[in-house]
């Protein structure tokens, strides 16, 4: 049984196991905190700049108090067409 593509109808495909990993939380908080760091930094006679980095600092130290574990991954097995790169199932 010759699989194909439904992107492009090609037969040069691979199977694969594809792993996603949700780890763009902690840069999103760490980022919400830097631009409330800064807007209180304008507030108060410091740098913007100074604000910024204590506010990601901080950040981060509260997303890891509270955090918890480790990210779930999750693991799928999938095909990869080797002629257009596309992932399908």
């Amino acid at each position: 049984m010759n699989i194909t593509c439904p992107h492009c109808d090609s037969e040069h495909v691979i199977r694969v196991i594809h792993t996603s990993q949700a780890s763009q939380h902690n840069l999103a908080a760490s980022a919400s905190f830097a631009s409330v760091g800064v807007a209180l930094s304008k507030t108060l006679p410091v740098s913007p700049l100074m604000g910024g980095i204590a506010g990601m600092v901080v950040g981060g130290l509260i997303h890891s108090l509270f955090d918890s574990g480790p990210a779930p991954q999750s693991t799928s097995r999938c095909f990869l067409c080797q002629t257009c790169g596309q992932l399908f199932y």
